[in-house]
């Protein structure tokens, strides 16, 4: 039988070829290495270079914040070193073509596009905010004699615009470098870029805006009237919690004084509503949105909260009301971290540490009486402003107080001037709904108290997003909201009547009774709602198209309860949902990932 093998099988090839197939081996080998070799010392020094560039720019935070000019030249001039080296390190030919190889490329890339958008940040960005601290120094824009400097904001308004409007195109940039499939170290290191440079992107798009809007809001075009209205989260309301007190500050010329204060009372019981309601406004809140400062805040808009609280306050104090500003005694807290505490007319010292505690449950113990508890809310109000103005607080702790009272989502303003309040619009402080749910879907979930008292200082509150998924008719996912009373089980007779309502308006004394509203992205539909047994809903249609549905529910001490709601939205992002919560006194929000649908 002939043998079936090519002929050539089972020849040896010639040595010197062999050889040279050995040696061109070799060669590729050596190749590959040295080639692994220089990737790998290439990205150890880029990682110094950014490690370096990263310190640079906290001491060049530091330094602009603190009014130091003096070493902000060489600062910045390190930092832009540093980061020209990451890219040029990221970018040559080698590290391009790496970024070709299956599996390991997505990390290459991931590295050059992280370290071009730091040198953007350092090119682009940081130049601007160094001209910006070049001429004005944080600590000199409240001098401590009752003033705002506001030509020297109105002078550099234009330059932190410019910044703003560089950090945002950098942050949409770094949000699109991609790390699926990339080492852990790598996505996580671009993960918390990617926050840094939104964080400074939001944090210069707000000084934007404070700029363009604080000159002209404290007084420097024309005097203005400034209502405070001071939100008592034991007591909870949508935006926060009802006005336990109200003040009026007068501002012109950039010199800030304190006016006064009045008690809600002041405010209650109009005779008919100070505005015209919609009809959804008189179905949803009936009109006590309209007649009770305590109630305006029902609405889950803060705008319409402004109109309405700008109308009681013209005329409760006889003068047109030009800003709103409603903060609670956590915004407070934050404040006095930054001025330091202030001393109450009784002797007390009202401190970032007891603030809350003291306006939100030990009041109701110290004085029973509601004339004093109003008494010494107008008290610390007028303490905590004066302390503000009478001082000069440290820029970098101010800053950081108003950035979480902002971020916590305790601070609102509304401006009677549209240009103003079309600013104030496009930033948190507003405090209203989205008019798309494009970049993100939103849900709102507010909490009002229905217990006619102070219980929710006992109200605990967790709120979850979860079980997303895509149907053929958009994305369905489920709001999970759990509250828990933390009261003493003896809350009925231990705890103040003040605080208990004891039992005069239908809640058993001790016991805390809540309405909770869901407010849910453009178009959705509530397929269902249950805390074990079908809950009774009323789910409506707000008049910009989106889902309002809410329910009630009872607490007895220690009692703790979930309720889930099953909603369906038309549409979805795979990036979380914009969730929107009433700040209270304790709570956490979870949210998991969202899928990508289709209209």
């Amino acid at each position: 039988m002939a043998d079936p093998r090519p002929a050539t099988a089972g020849i040896r090839l010639p040595g010197h070829r062999r050889s040279r197939l050995w040696w061109i081996a070799l060669a590729v080998l050596l190749v590959v290495l040295a080639l692994g070799a220089w990737l790998g010392v290439r990205a150890s020094l880029a990682k110094n270079a950014l490690e370096a560039a990263q310190s640079e720019a906290k001491s060049l935070q530091s330094a602009v914040l603190k009014g130091d000019a003096s070493g902000t030249e060489a600062t910045q001039r390190a930092l832009t070193k540093h980061t020209g080296e990451a890219v040029s390190l990221t970018s040559d030919p080698v590290w391009r073509a790496a970024e070709a190889v299956p599996f390991l490329g997505v990390n290459f890339s991931a590295v050059r596009q992280a370290a071009a958008a730091t040198d953007d940040v350092a090119v682009d960005v940081v130049p601007k905010v160094v001209e910006i601290a070049d001429h004005v120094n944080l600590s000199s824009l409240l001098p401590g004699d009752g003033s705002i400097a506001t030509e020297p904001l109105r002078a550099v308004a234009p330059t932190v615009a410019e910044a703003a409007v560089a950090a945002d195109a950098i942050a949409g940039r770094v949000d699109t470098i991609g790390t699926d499939g990339a080492l852990p170290v790598v996505a996580d290191a671009v993960e918390k870029l990617t926050r840094t440079i939104t964080g400074a992107s939001t944090m210069l798009d707000t000084a934007a805006r404070a700029t363009a809007l604080l000159p002209d809001m404290a007084g420097g075009a024309g005097p203005r009237n400034i209502m405070v209205m001071i939100q008592n989260n034991a007591e909870l309301r949508s935006s926060g919690g009802i006005a336990g007190a109200v003040a009026l500050i007068h501002a012109e010329n950039g010199v800030i004084s304190f006016v006064g204060t009045r008690g809600s009372d002041d405010f209650s019981g109009f005779p008919a509503p100070v505005l015209p309601l919609t009809p959804f406004e008189q179905n949803v809140y009936t009109d006590n949105l309209g007649r009770y400062i305590q109630d305006t805040n029902l609405t889950v808009d803060f705008s319409r909260t402004g109109e309405l609280a700008a109308a009681m306050g013209t005329q409760v104090f006889g003068v047109p009301i030009d800003t709103v500003v409603a903060v609670d005694p956590y915004v407070l807290a934050h404040l006095l971290e930054a001025t330091g505490p202030v001393a109450l007319p009784d002797g007390t010292e009202l401190t970032a540490d007891n603030a809350a505690k003291t306006l939100l449950s030990d009041v109701y113990a110290r004085f029973p009486d509601r004339l004093v508890q109003d008494a010494f809310f107008a008290a610390v109000s007028g303490a905590v402003f004066e302390g503000m103005i009478s001082r000069s607080p440290d820029p970098a702790a101010l800053v950081q107080a108003l950035s979480e009272s902002g971020a916590e989502n305790r601070l609102h303003v509304w401006s009677a001037v549209p240009a103003e309040q079309a600013l104030i619009a496009q930033t948190s402080l507003a405090g209203i709904p989205p008019t798309t749910d494009d970049a993100a879907v939103y849900t709102g979930v507010y909490l009002e108290d229905l217990t006619r008292a102070k219980m929710d200082y006992y109200l605990e509150t967790n709120v979850d997003i979860r079980d997303a998924r895509c149907t053929k008719h958009g994305a369905e996912y489920v709001v999970a909201v759990t509250l828990t009373s933390t009261a003493p089980a003896d809350a009925a007779t231990s705890l103040p009547d003040y605080v208990t309502a004891g039992g005069r308006f239908g809640t058993p004394a001790g016991d805390i009774a809540t309405r909770v509203v869901i407010h849910g992205p453009l178009g959705a539909t509530l397929l269902g709602a249950s805390d074990g047994e079908d809950l009774p809903v009323k789910a409506v249609t707000d008049p910009n198209g989106r889902l309002y549905a809410q329910t009630d529910v009872t607490l007895t001490p220690g009692a703790t309860t979930e309720l889930v709601f099953t909603v369906l939205a038309p549409k979805a992002s795979d990036v979380p949902p914009n969730l929107v919560t009433t700040p209270g006194i304790t709570g956490k929000t979870t949210i998991s990932a969202f899928p990508r649908c289709g209209s």
